[in-house]
């Protein structure tokens, strides 16, 4: 009895790893009758939930650290804007130890936290171009990216998801690269070129239009998640 009774806790740990829920496995387990000892199926359920609970783990993750920046061009000089403030939510899934994905994820970044070396002049125009009076929000969203994670605990992702910049939303992937620290954080280091035209944005300009600043743009983020509190 003892014999079968590890054989079925072994096959199910193995079919919860592979998906199959709760629910599901319930149907699976029959009510086992042996010298008149009934095991019970809540007894069985409890088991699973517990099981469950070690193999798929997610959790709530905030944002620890940011340095992110928006680079570019002009007919004058290259150009660099700090971001300075950030606000992320999302959720990190986890089979045992493994990292598997990144889910329900946000990034909101208010348009005036963008700072230019150039000074305020510079700034207001930014602003304008992302219309920020009416859409005060550069935001990012996705359900669910999958990330792979070598022996190194190297990581990388990718995530297909939606942009909203100056009020209007466009499908952007993006490529993260990292690594799972010894302490449970996660460092992640991405860079994207975005074009302002295809937001529908008027790349600002300057002295009467003699100076331009160029189309395409890329944004840096290295930031580092650590589990919320």
């Amino acid at each position: 009895m003892k014999t079968n009774c590890f054989k079925q806790i072994q096959i199910l740990f193995n079919l919860i790893s592979k998906g199959f829920n709760n629910r599901s496995l319930l149907q699976l387990i029959p009510v086992q009758v042996n010298s008149g000892k009934i095991l019970r199926k809540s007894g069985i359920l409890l088991m699973l939930v517990m099981l469950s609970s070690y193999i798929h783990a997610q959790n709530d993750f905030a944002l620890k650290s940011i340095k992110a920046t928006i680079q570019g061009t002009s007919t004058l000089h290259e150009w660099e804007s700090d971001i300075t403030k950030v606000m992320f939510k999302g959720s990190l899934y986890k089979e045992g130890k493994i990292l598997k994905s990144i889910k329900n994820v946000e990034v909101k970044v208010p348009v005036q936290s963008i700072k230019s070396k150039e000074g305020r002049i510079m700034d207001n125009k930014t602003y304008d171009a992302f219309k920020s009076e009416k859409n005060p929000f550069i935001i990012y969203t996705f359900n669910s990216a999958l990330a792979k994670i070598d022996t190194k605990n190297q990581v990388s992702v990718e995530a297909t998801g939606n942009l909203t910049m100056a009020g209007v939303t466009k499908p952007v992937a993006l490529n993260a690269t990292g690594k799972m620290m010894d302490n449970g954080d996660l460092q992640l280091s991405i860079s994207k070129k975005l074009k302002m035209t295809e937001f529908q944005m008027t790349p600002p300009t300057a002295m009467m239009g003699a100076i331009k600043v160029g189309d395409e743009v890329t944004v840096n983020f290295n930031l580092v998640l650590s589990q919320a509190k």
